[in-house]
């Protein structure tokens, strides 16, 4: 009888879990979670690689001083003068720039970074400096930039002739041709020759 009711308990009990888990999967639905839906968070997409922009030397080769004077002409003057001798505005006086060393130019405060920049200002330089001044001078006063690579490169060029004495271009790098695989085919190898069967020796004549 003990047993009995041991065993009816063991039972009674089992029978009553699997009810109460079955009442609470019908009341608590199972959960899924959702599928990335665009505008939903989830993994981290690569962003389509920009075109990069075509070397300095390149892009001023081919660049257009007019142009790059009118441009200068309607968005820099407002706070430089291009002619020689010319006064410091907020910006300092920009005739013969390429090869000054920078924040050298007499009588304009220039910022602590442009004072212990040091250097000269090349071509490369300012193409750099002038898509974004800050970026590569901390603490530059110039906010002004140029984002597209061939404007930058026709007010540099227009920047080159204000000077008696305009320094060279920088050379463009000469593209190399792919060497061209020889045109004549190699020749299979021929097939090694079986080796000759050895002749037997000549049987020696009996006296």
């Amino acid at each position: 009888m003990e047993f009995n009711k041991i065993a009816g308990a063991i039972i009674g009990t089992l029978l009553l879990m699997m009810v109460i888990g079955k009442i609470g999967n019908t009341l608590v639905p199972e959960f899924h979670p959702p599928k990335d839906k665009p505008g939903t968070e989830g993994p981290a997409t690569t962003q389509p690689e920009t075109t990069p922009d075509k070397p300095v030397a390149e892009l001023l080769a081919t660049a257009d001083a007019a142009a790059g004077e009118k441009r200068a002409r309607n968005a820099c003057v407002s706070c430089h003068t291009f002619e020689k001798g010319g006064r410091n505005g907020t910006g300092p006086n920009l005739y013969d720039i390429v090869g000054r060393k920078r924040g050298s130019h007499a009588g304009y405060a220039y910022s602590d970074g442009l004072k212990n920049a040091g250097g000269e200002w090349t071509y490369e330089d300012l193409f750099k400096y002038l898509a974004g001044p800050a970026r590569m001078i901390q603490g530059s006063k110039m906010s002004f930039s140029i984002s597209g690579a061939e404007q930058r490169a026709q007010v540099i060029a227009y920047l080159r002739t204000l000077s008696e004495s305009p320094k060279p271009l920088p050379a463009a790098e000469k593209k190399t041709d792919a060497p061209k695989p020889d045109e004549k085919k190699a020749e299979p190898p021929k097939a090694a020759e079986p080796p000759k069967p050895a002749t037997p020796p000549a049987e020696e004549k009996k006296n």
